[in-house]
């Protein structure tokens, strides 16, 4: 009698197994699984697909995992013999059959598909409102719904216990794969996972300040996602622009690019002759919307860069900082010389920056306090020569350094001293030779004007004197001398 009711229990049993599949929500181009009641022993598994004879998959313990020649979906069995389908396709939502068969013993286990869907949304812009649903097939059973957010980074979301949901103020936060969770059963809990994703139009997050000293600084600029630019277009995207404003000029703001959208998207040169940073426009083919810009103390300011949609403008800003070093007597300076030293952004740093003088190859700082912007060295030496390296520092983190390559020369005799000496030695030489000369013709005009006495004999003496004596000489007309 026992075994009567035992029997007749378990046919009961089985035909309302027939009579009320397992029900199994899937979402088109999802995956889903069907699984295998675990019956133990050498077991023979056959899946059939509604009310086909033929086998679709199965897998028997001799010649393994065979499927049909004509197999209408992309089904495979797992390592435990459940069956997955991947893709789901529209045909694949209908009645799907399991039989194990042990020895002389069978098991048959029925599933039915069911629709869960996600109505696509278009993308928003950051700030407007996000409304997602559910919808599901109706069944014998009620899933309890659970929207799970996207993961991602600095970002904290709580789940959604609701079939539809309304986020406001959206951000790049709600940017990704939403998930509709479905739990269902009696017996048994099921899980199915639907996915929709959403594209929020945002500018990613920039620094607030770049401090640089290179040759090329690259302000950036970009889509927090990369959505592409027909669905910018569709989404209302009328322009966008890049602007300067200077720090030492406030009050002026120069227009650098404008945005042209359509087929092509590019930045256009915009900025006048008299604008300080000079930008190169570019065709835009990806989601960066950067700019680089020569590194120089006149693009020292506040950068924004747009994007003008129907309803509102997108905008993020970036100042940039140079840091320049310099010399008071420039980058070559003569031995002796005192010299400044100037590490600056221009404006006085503020409380949580400070810089850090450095200089591996000479001894310039000796003594010196390396945490001022400015040094001052009242005598410089040759051996001072080299790179002197100025870095600039916020909390613990080096944010840029810049380098001045001073180079110490012995002083140069001063060529005016020299012309000077020169002339002196022309001029005592000379005056030397004029003396001499003027003492020389002197003494021949001495010469010339001093008397001549000469002693002669007489052809006609004077009578009673015998000798020679002192006389007059003259000369006749031939040159003669006469007495």
């Amino acid at each position: 009698m026992m075994l009567c009711w035992i029997l007749i229990s378990l046919f009961v049993g089985f035909l309302k197994a027939q009579e009320n599949p397992e029900v199994i929500y899937a979402q088109v181009g999802g995956n889903v699984i069907l699984p295998r009641e675990n019956i133990k022993g050498d077991v023979y598994v056959n899946w059939y697909r509604g009310k086909d004879i033929n086998i679709t998959i199965s897998r028997n313990p001799q010649s393994g995992i065979q499927r049909a020649k004509e197999m209408k979906t992309h089904a495979d069995l797992l390592p435990d013999f459940s069956l997955k389908i991947s893709p789901v396709q529209e045909s694949d939502f209908e009645i799907w059959r399991c039989e194990q068969h042990v020895l002389s013993s069978t098991y048959k286990k029925t599933y039915k598909l069911y629709h869960v869907t996600i109505p696509k949304v278009p993308a928003v812009i950051a700030g407007d409102s996000l409304s997602l649903e559910c919808k599901m097939d109706s069944s014998p059973v009620k899933p309890s719904v659970t929207w799970i957010p996207p993961e991602n980074s600095d970002c904290h979301q709580s789940n959604h216990s609701r079939e539809k949901i309304k986020v406001k103020d959206v951000s790049r936060c709600h940017s990704g794969v939403w998930t509709c969770m479905l739990e269902y059963g009696s017996k048994k809990k099921y899980y199915t996972n639907a996915t929709t994703t959403v594209s929020v139009i945002d500018l990613s997050a920039s620094p607030d300040t770049i401090y640089t000293s290179s040759s090329k600084v690259n302000i950036p600029c970009s889509l927090s996602s990369k959505i592409p630019w027909s669905i910018l277009n569709e989404t209302g995207l009328s322009g966008g622009s890049w602007s300067f404003t200077p720090l030492s000029d406030p009050k002026s703001t120069h227009s650098l690019l404008s945005l042209s959208v359509g087929s092509v998207v590019r930045w256009n040169k915009t900025q006048g002759k008299d604008s300080p940073v000079k930008a190169e426009g570019r065709e835009l083919k990806d989601h960066v919307l950067s700019i680089n810009l020569p590194v120089s103390e006149k693009i020292r300011g506040v950068y924004t860069c747009s994007l003008t949609f129907s309803t509102k403008t997108l905008s993020r800003k970036v100042q940039v900082e140079v840091l320049n070093v310099s010399s008071s007597g420039g980058s070559r300076v003569y031995e002796g010389q005192s010299v400044n030293l100037t590490c600056s952004l221009g404006h006085q740093l503020t409380s949580d920056l400070e810089v850090k003088w450095n200089c591996s190859s000479c001894s310039i700082f000796f003594g010196l306090n390396l945490h001022q912007s400015t040094l001052s060295i009242p005598e410089v030496k040759v051996e001072h020569s080299g790179k002197l390296t100025c870095e600039l520092w916020k909390k613990g983190e080096k944010l840029t350094s810049a380098v001045l390559s001073l180079k110490i020369e012995k002083a140069p005799v001063d060529i005016w001293l020299c012309v000077a000496i020169s002339s002196g030695v022309v001029v005592f030489i000379l005056l030397v030779v004029v003396t001499i000369i003027c003492i020389r013709r002197h003494r021949q005009m001495m010469m010339y004007r001093r008397r001549k006495i000469k002693y002669c004999c007489c052809k006609n003496p004077q009578q009673n004197q015998k000798g020679f004596y002192k006389t007059r000489m003259q000369f006749s007309s031939d040159g003669r001398g006469v007495s």
